[in-house]
């Protein structure tokens, strides 16, 4: 069973969504600002300095060139081969972000528009018409053939994998409401003369509803009668909806608010006493897997440890939206049978992931290597902030360190003077030790420290 708990103040929207008493994912919005431009749809012109090239920078209106590559949304989905697409020459046309601003480079933009709803996807290749690969079922495949006549010369059409036992009539609707949308996109393209934006992507709430909302069973709990409207507003008879009065906690009455408190924490417990430590830099993160106080049970085994270290990383994978490259270090095994085995522990639970991903069997030393598709921002950036004190090292100097630091900048400034050092709680007693420690050193003997009152790390004042 699936639950869906929506908690909103003011702007601020926060979603988790718990599969079997397990929390599978958690998101965090803010209505007011934008926090990426992976989906919007945009009017777009070419650099004519970049003719010739296979893939060229373009203006889409936002005051910063975009990088307009081959790549093709929802490809997983489709059923034919794409290798032979290639970029429209056209100087205007219309693109689809497929991946955000970066302090470091342009966002990639796609001429391959896909325009997903709940049931279906909206391609810009004429009367193309193709099944989710993960529809397996003949019966089912074929049962969809009638629907094949409502691609036509303006688009194509995917049936997504949500389409699947759905009625007929259900998915029809769905195509027919996203055609217009199509339609409306690309009459603003021909209306409006200059780059900018044609379609925006969706809120994370919508997405949630279009995306999550798709089993047999579910629960959703808000605390926001603004959300219980809008959910009302299309009803579905295996969706259950509650209204949570506010000062009921609804993160609390489900015991997610530990698990949501700790969700950037580098280390993670596991429930046999191993932890894995998790490590994320920008573009990589890197996962260690540790025995701790497991391997004191006698009847624990390092492949068992192994195993639900597996386990647990692919859960945390996508709850933290982690991405880009991605190194597991497994405590070593000896037999390739249980090297495969946690392998495959891995890639199975990471089955259910919905961003593109491709793992490696495991290394002679003991390390899987994957790769995770970027959609969105981790969830430790969108909760977290780069450290003043730190600078984002995760790391900050010693007391000592610094106590000797003014010491030496005291011995440095000039021997002869009398100085004063003023120090908040968090060095005082450090100082007080080191110079009692050498207490008879001459280069300090004219030095005074006075403890103030400031909560300030590391403060001090030389005067």
């Amino acid at each position: 069973m699936r639950k869906i708990l929506i908690s909103k103040v003011l702007d601020q929207i926060k979603i988790a969504i718990i599969d079997n008493n397990q929390l599978r994912h958690f998101f965090v919005e803010y209505e007011e600002v934008q926090q990426t431009i992976r989906g919007n749809i945009y009017k777009a012109k070419k650099d004519k300095n970049a003719r010739g090239m296979d893939a060229s920078f373009i203006d889409i209106g936002l005051g910063r060139s975009a990088f307009l590559s081959q790549y093709i949304p929802f490809k997983e989905e489709m059923t034919d081969n794409k290798s032979n697409y290639k970029i429209s020459d056209k100087d205007e046309l219309l693109v689809q972000a497929v991946s955000d601003y970066d302090p470091r480079k342009a966002p990639k933009v796609s001429d391959f528009i896909a325009l997903p709803s709940k049931y279906c996807v909206i391609v810009s290749k004429p009367k193309f018409f193709g099944i989710s690969k993960r529809i397996d079922n003949d019966k089912e495949r074929k049962r969809f053939n009638s629907l094949k006549k409502l691609s036509n010369k303006d688009c194509g059409i995917i049936l997504r994998t949500s389409s699947m036992n759905k009625k007929i009539k259900e998915i029809k609707n769905d195509i027919t409401e996203t055609k217009k949308k199509w339609r409306k996109i690309l009459s603003d393209f021909k209306k409006n003369p200059d780059p900018g934006i044609l379609h925006k992507e969706n809120s994370t709430l919508d997405n949630i509803i279009r995306e999550y909302i798709n089993k047999d069973k579910i629960i959703i709990e808000t605390d926001s009668r603004y959300v219980y409207n809008k959910l009302k507003k299309n009803p579905d008879k295996n969706i259950q909806i509650k209204l949570i009065i506010k000062n009921k906690e609804i993160f609390k009455q489900n015991q997610i608010t530990d698990e949501i408190d700790q969700i950037s924490n580098k280390k993670v417990k596991l429930k046999n006493g191993s932890f894995l430590l998790i490590e994320e830099k920008e573009g990589l993160t890197v996962i260690d897997i540790n025995s701790g106080n497991s391997l004191n049970n006698k009847k624990e085994t390092i492949f068992n440890v192994n195993k639900l270290a597996a386990e647990e990383i692919s859960r945390q994978i996508v709850l933290r939206n982690l991405h880009g490259l991605i190194l597991i270090d497994f405590i070593d095994l000896k037999k390739p049978k249980e090297k495969n085995s946690i392998y495959k522990t891995l890639s199975n639970n990471m089955k259910i992931d919905k961003s593109k991903h491709t793992i490696l069997p495991m290394s002679k030393f003991g390390i899987i290597e994957m790769t995770r598709q970027k959609r969105g921002s981790k969830i430790s950036n969108v909760l977290n902030e780069t450290c003043d004190i730190c600078s984002g090292n995760g790391l900050i100097l010693k007391k000592d360190t610094i106590c000797y630091e003014i010491i030496e900048k005291i011995i440095k400034e000039n021997k002869k003077r009398k100085f004063k050092i003023l120090l908040n709680s968090n060095l005082y007693i450090n100082m007080k030790n080191i110079l009692k420690n050498h207490q008879n050193a001459k280069e300090i003997k004219k030095v005074e420290i006075k403890l103030i009152e400031d909560n300030d790390i590391n403060l001090y004042k030389i005067i």
